[in-house]
């Protein structure tokens, strides 16, 4: 029992006691003596009973069958008469004289305790520091090692096991020379005792930010200290390879950039603060009419076009380190005359002493100054159809208002009816919100689709108005059994163009023919075609209720309805806006003939006559 409980004194950093059966206080440690309160001077802790327990030798028989790698938590008392709760390992100590005894390993504070209980509360703050991935740790004033963490020791690599409580920095830093942790340098060298030096002034020097080295072939460390309240100094050990890994890929990438300048197409010229050239690729030596070797070392003002233009670019003081790149346009006269524009594009290189070099760029762009003509009528064009558009969504503005006044007014309605406690118009005013909503949904709906149908033929190709036709009737099949009425379809040509947007255009003129019919009697509906000197016809007319001939303009806009009863005739009025734009989509031209009587006739001239579509396959191969 002696030699157990000295070992116990000497060794172990946590409270521990040896109690009898009836957990009476037998012998215990230091640290023991620290969290029970029993270091005071005349403290006489022997045969106290240590914890509460309504039968503490069957709780330590107990605790003992569950194994020593097992803790239990136990009611422990202070010297103060206070108890707090913490775990503990127990185990059986060897017999003496027959009379069993049991150690008590105190591992971890539950609840209660005072100042005796900080070694228990120490523990948790070693275990929660080995949780972070930095390295730290504390030293004192005379750089003795007082508490690290596991990260921190695992930092010094081979010199770890120098890594222990005492131990002073400066011999942790020589033992990581010894194991070869600073690349380079060996033992015993004026580089090694530089090294360390290096090392005990960054420690010291709690002012200056921290400071990177290299610990190890591919390891880089930033190291940190701060001075605590106490004096004493805590550092801070920062793994930063990744860190480094990143810097030196970019850099890489910076050399790799700087070499593909030399093999750009363009125009590339190196020259340095003096104006002396230091590279020109070829497309730069033919320009001025000479060799890339020939100018390797002259004066660039000597050799360059139009200097007058380009002194811009070359004034070295016209560049810093806020804004390294300057651009311009320059216009030379070539040999057959004509102008020529380049793009020149610099960017400055810095050092110590300011600007070391310039890289500059030459795009030729004679082109795309010579396209700006077309651009400028492009442009016209584009205010034309942008006058276009405003009118459009005026129209689709006024037409949208309409069906939302009629949600706000009945929405008011039937909350002013829902205030006074009045239900009997409340279905009629909720009809009259659903249709509005339905109106305005298939307003959206026909919006969307004017707005993507068109314009958008890509490869036109020949097509049969015949299928065309055919496709379309089957998708009105259901509107045709409805009005009772004929279709007459006669033989039908070949045209250029995109068969879903002809059949589109086909559905709308053909299905207006069979909405617009007389209310007595079946719609027919003809659809044929006629040759002239513009193109190809395509005539769809009915013996409906006809159109007057002074809305022949109007009928084509956007929401424009003639009817406005959607009782009797619905609709939303693209169907006919849409067939414009599907036309001119192919270049061709729509129009309602004024001169028919009964009902409405309207033809579409398509500009190119297709004789046959075999023929046609035959000349475009």
């Amino acid at each position: 029992m002696t030699g157990f409980a000295a070992a116990l004194y000497q060794n172990l950093p946590f409270p521990a006691v040896i109690v009898d059966a009836q957990a009476r206080l037998v012998s215990h440690n230091d640290a023991a003596g620290r969290a029970f309160g029993w270091n005071r001077e005349g403290s006489a802790p022997a045969s106290r009973l240590i914890f509460d327990s309504d039968d503490a030798t069957a709780t330590l028989a107990r605790c003992v069958a569950a194994g020593r790698e097992n803790t239990h938590v136990f009611s422990f008392r202070h010297d103060n008469g206070t108890t707090f709760d913490a775990t503990a390992h127990v185990i059986a100590v060897p017999e003496e004289n027959e009379v069993p005894s049991y150690a008590l390993i105190l591992r971890s504070l539950v609840s209660g305790g005072s100042h005796g209980e900080q070694i228990l509360l120490g523990q948790r703050i070693a275990a929660a520091l080995d949780t972070m991935t930095e390295g730290f740790a504390i030293f004192d004033q005379e750089e003795r090692l007082i508490m690290f963490n596991r990260s921190y020791k695992e930092r010094c690599g081979q010199a770890r096991d120098a890594v222990r409580v005492g131990a002073t920095l400066e011999s942790i830093a020589r033992a990581s020379l010894r194991v070869g942790m600073f690349p380079g340098v060996r033992e015993g060298t004026p580089e090694a005792e530089e090294t360390v030096r290096e090392r005990l002034e960054s420690h010291r020097n709690t002012d200056s930010g921290g400071s990177v080295f290299q610990f190890g072939k591919d390891r880089w460390i930033r190291g940190e200290s701060h001075v605590a309240e106490t004096g004493d100094i805590v550092a801070l050990r920062v793994d930063v390879s990744e860190l480094k890994r990143a810097e030196a890929a970019l850099e890489e990438k910076r050399r790799d950039y700087l070499s593909l300048l030399q093999i750009l197409p363009d125009m590339i010229l190196r020259f340095d603060r003096n104006l002396t050239i230091r590279f020109a690729n070829d497309k730069y030596a033919a320009h001025v009419g000479s060799t890339t070797d020939e100018l390797v070392g002259r004066y660039l003002p000597d050799v360059a076009c139009a200097p007058e233009q380009t002194a811009d670019l070359m004034n070295i003081e016209n560049y810093t380190r806020e804004a390294p790149v300057r651009s311009l346009e320059v216009c030379t006269e070539g040999p057959d005359g004509k102008e020529d524009w380049m793009f020149w594009t610099a960017v400055a290189i810095f050092d110590e002493d300011g600007v070391t070099e310039v890289v500059s760029v030459g795009r030729d762009i004679t082109e795309a100054k010579r396209q700006q003509q077309q651009v400028e009528a492009q442009t016209n064009e584009l205010r034309r159809k942008n006058e276009a558009l405003d009118q459009f969504t005026a129209t689709v503005s006024h037409d949208l208002k309409a069906p939302l006044r009629h949600l706000s007014m009945f929405a008011e309605m039937i909350s002013e009816d829902l205030h006074r406690g009045e239900f009997a118009e409340l279905a009629h005013y909720s009809d009259h919100v659903r249709k509005s909503a339905a109106r305005m949904r298939r307003i959206i709906d026909s919006l969307l689709e004017f707005s993507q149908i068109a314009y958008r033929i890509t490869s036109p190709k020949p097509v049969a108005l015949s299928d065309v036709v055919r496709d379309a009737l089957v998708l009105l099949e259901t509107h045709v059994q409805e009005t009772s009425g004929r279709i007459d379809v006669r033989p039908l040509p070949d045209v250029m163009g995109d068969p879903e947007l002809l059949k589109r255009l086909a559905q709308n003129l053909i299905g207006n023919a069979l909405k617009y019919r007389h209310p007595d009697k079946a719609p027919v509906v003809r659809v044929y075609s006629r040759e002239n000197d513009d193109g190809i016809a395509f005539i769809v007319e009915d013996d409906g209720i006809g159109i007057d001939p002074q809305h022949v303009e109007r009928i084509f806009e956007v929401f424009q309805r003639l009817h406005r009863d959607e009782t009797v005739y619905q609709g939303t009025g693209v169907g006919l806006a849409l067939a414009r734009r599907i036309v001119e989509s192919h270049n061709g031209v729509i129009a309602l003939d004024t001169s028919y009587g009964p009902g409405a006739r309207f033809v579409v001239t398509f500009p190119q006559p297709v004789k046959s579509r075999g023929n046609e396959r035959g000349r475009l191969g």
